[in-house]
C-alpha cells in the first residue's frame, strides 16, 4: 500500500513514489519528506498542466530562497534525485543539473570524561526524585533508564525509545534493535548493572504492555521532549550546554574501541566489530566515531561494567 504525504501538485503520486523507492534502497527518508512538501508546493503554485520540468522549472525548484550552507545543499540533492528518479521511469521534459557542494561539518562531539559522566546521572536522579510522589515519576524514572542505555550500550535515540518489552532478552542480556536506520536489525549487549536496572523499572511501574518507554499520554517519548530534559540536566550540572544526547554514542564507541584493544584485540578486527555492533551502514561511519574527537584511546576499561563504577546505584534498585 502506499503511503499518502498529503502532496498536492501534479506531481504527486511520484512524490510518493519516490518515497517508497528510497525506502526499499534502505533509507528511512524521513528527514526529506519537508523538503519534498517544499518542492511540491512550488510545483502546485506553477498550476503545470503536463508533468515536465524544464530548465526554468527546475530553476525555480532550486532557488536559494534564504536557505544557506547544508540546508540549501539538501534542497537541491532531493529536487536533483527527483528529477532522475522521473527519468530513470521515463517521463519525458524532465532536466536538471549536476551542482557539486563543498559543505565542511564542524561539529565536533563532546566527550564526557568519567568525571563528568558520574554528574551528569547524578543530576538525572536528584532530577528524577523530584517527582517521587508525583504522577510524572515514572517518566522521569524512565529517563534515568533511557540514558544508562544510550551510554552503555550505544544506542541511537530512536532506537531507544522504540523498545519494546519483548525485544529484551533477560537470560542472555539482549536487546533486539528492529528495523533501525537504514532498516538495519542487530543485536546489542548490557551489562548484569544493566539488567538490574531494567528489571526493577519493569517491575516497580507493571509494564507488561509492548512499548517500554511512554510518556504521560501513554504514546511514545518524543526526541524534542527527551531533548529539552537533557539541557536541563546540562544546564544544572554545568557540563557543557553544547553537547547533544548522540554525543554519548561517541562516548560509548570510544570507551568500547579502548577496552578491546586493551585486551589485546587487533584495530582493525575491533574496528570491523564495532561498524557491525553500532548499526553503521561503513566502516568509515566508524572510524568518524573513534578518529573525531578528542577522547584519550590509551583510557583502560576493564568491562562493561566498569562504565562508570556506580553509576546504576543512583536508580534505585531496592525502590518497592
Amino acid at each position: 500500500m502506499l503511503n499518502n504525504y498529503t502532496f498536492k501538485s501534479i506531481f504527486k503520486n511520484e512524490l510518493n513514489y519516490f518515497v517508497k523507492y528510497k525506502r526499499n534502497l534502505g533509507l528511512k527518508y524521513e528527514n526529506e519528506i519537508s523538503r519534498l512538501h517544499y518542492i511540491d508546493s512550488i510545483l502546485y503554485k506553477l498550476k503545470l498542466k503536463n508533468k515536465e520540468i524544464t530548465k526554468e522549472i527546475f530553476y525555480e525548484l532550486t532557488k536559494r530562497n534564504n536557505m544557506q550552507g547544508e540546508n540549501y545543499a539538501r534542497q537541491y540533492g532531493v529536487t536533483k534525485d527527483f528529477c532522475k528518479f522521473l527519468i530513470s521511469n521515463e517521463y519525458k521534459n524532465i532536466y536538471y543539473e549536476e551542482k557539486k557542494f563543498n559543505i565542511v561539518n564542524n561539529y565536533k562531539p563532546v566527550i564526557f570524561n568519567e568525571k563528568e559522566i558520574n554528574l551528569l546521572f547524578q543530576t538525572i536522579d536528584k532530577e528524577k526524585n523530584k517527582y517521587k510522589n508525583h504522577k510524572s515519576y515514572k517518566v522521569y524514572y524512565s529517563y534515568s533508564i533511557i540514558f544508562r542505555l544510550l551510554y552503555s550500550c550505544g544506542l541511537r535515540i530512536s532506537e531507544v525509545l522504540k523498545i519494546e518489552v519483548k525485544d529484551i532478552n533477560f537470560n542472555e542480556n539482549t536487546i533486539n534493535i528492529i528495523d533501525s536506520k537504514r532498516n538495519v536489525s542487530r543485536l546489542v549487549v548490557f551489562s548484569n548493572s544493566m539488567k538490574k536496572c531494567l528489571l526493577n523499572y519493569i517491575n516497580l511501574f507493571k509494564i507488561n504492555d509492548r512499548l517500554l518507554f511512554k510518556n504521560l499520554r501513554g504514546n511514545i517519548i518524543s526526541k524534542k521532549q527527551l531533548s529539552c530534559f537533557y539541557k536541563k540536566i546540562l544546564i544544572t550540572s554545568n557540563l557543557n550546554k553544547d553537547t547533544h544526547i548522540h554525543d554519548l554514542r561517541h562516548v560509548f564507541c570510544n570507551k568500547a574501541f579502548n577496552q578491546m584493544l586493551e585486551k589485546g584485540y587487533n584495530e582493525n578486527v575491533v574496528i570491523v566489530y564495532l561498524y557491525k555492533y553500532m548499526g553503521h551502514k561503513t566502516i568509515t561511519e566508524t572510524e568518524y566515531y573513534l578518529h573525531f574527537t578528542d577522547y584519550n584511546k590509551n583510557k583502560i576499561l576493564e568491562t562493561n561494567d566498569t562504565f562508570s563504577k556506580g553509576l546504576y546505584e543512583g536508580v534505585d534498585l531496592d525502590d518497592e
